[in-house]
């Protein structure tokens, strides 16, 4: 079995780990552990463990004996708690190299962590493997996707599942991630869409106060839906940015702040495609402006994560 350990929150590692899970387990099987509170809204695709604590991930890895356990983004767990049994494992030990703070990876000494105690590193697409993509064990892939181009639903389906009139032929998608207390600003921009006159769907777990219900799409993965989206509303985290960019629909940005990932810098590194902004109106009058000359694309993209799988190989 291969063991991917996943905790850190919210969407961001739970569907890099989905990604990876879901060409991996067509060979052999695979679990996710996750903290994830959206655990729920992706149960099915692959087999998810749900842990709270720590101790109850370590717990589960030392049980499972996994033929290999891939670790995503911290190398030593969450709170440190991988680095007391790394050594005792017999499985191969693969880490996900999304990109980090260089702060936190000089303070943890983890690039003499992880040349110690990892057998392959992954980074998962160009410019996130900026801190321990030079290692010898180091290796890019094109981005990981949590579907593949054939697996996108056809336009029809999607019109469906985004409530889309006759006369919407394509919308303005807000997609909302991240930490709760965000939710607010996303809400906003929602509202300034509306005053704008544009066709606009909110996609997230939990609707915001000042999205209206007609608005709020709650549905995953969000990246089905981006063939129907002139523009795309969001954050500026590894998933939201690698979906846009495969599917090539312009992504208007908050980088909201983070301890350990530096979305700014993601941001900026994306060949002028994404827009960065920080006030909802901002937001609004930048999608407006971007979607008078777009019309969506077609998915033609490379799922990464197949070539992960076979770099793993075990």
């Amino acid at each position: 079995m291969w063991l991917i350990y996943a905790l850190g929150g919210g969407w961001g590692h739970l569907t890099r780990a989905i990604a990876l899970a879901r060409i991996a387990q067509r060979e052999r099987p695979v679990r996710v552990l996750t903290n994830s509170p959206y655990a729920g809204m992706a149960a099915g695709s692959v087999d998810i463990r749900a842990v709270e604590t720590r101790t109850e991930a370590t717990r589960a890895i030392q049980e499972c004996r996994p033929a290999c356990l891939i670790v995503d983004t911290f190398p030593r767990g969450i709170g440190g708690e991988l680095a007391g049994i790394l050594g005792t494992l017999s499985a191969r030990k693969v880490l996900v190299h999304r990109d980090l703070n260089p702060r936190y990876v000089a303070v943890a000494r983890l690039r003499e962590f992880v040349a110690a105690n990892y057998d392959l590193v992954l980074a998962p697409g160009a410019g996130e493997g900026s801190q321990l993509g030079d290692l010898p064990a180091a290796v890019e892939t094109n981005r990981w996707l949590v579907r593949s181009a054939d697996e996108i639903p056809d336009r029809g389906r999607v019109r469906e599942s985004l409530r889309l009139g006759p006369r919407e032929d394509h919308c303005v998608l807000v997609c909302c991630s991240g930490k709760p207390e965000e939710l607010e600003w996303y809400g906003a921009v929602v509202g300034e869409l509306q005053r704008l006159g544009a066709a606009v769907r909110c996609v997230a777990a939990v609707r915001p106060a000042q999205c209206p219900e007609e608005c709020w799409v709650r549905y995953w993965p969000a990246m089905e839906l981006f063939g129907c989206a002139s523009v795309v509303v969001g954050g500026a985290g590894y998933n939201t940015v690698a979906e846009c960019l495969a599917w090539e629909v312009p992504l208007v940005a908050r980088a909201w702040p983070r301890q350990y990932d530096r979305q700014e810098l993601r941001a900026r590194n994306a060949g002028g495609r994404v827009t960065l902004v920080r006030a909802p109106e901002e937001a609004a009058r930048a999608a407006m402006e971007l979607m008078r000359d777009r019309s969506p694309g077609a998915p033609g993209f490379v799922n990464g994560a197949v070539e992960a799988v076979a770099r793993i190989g075990c």
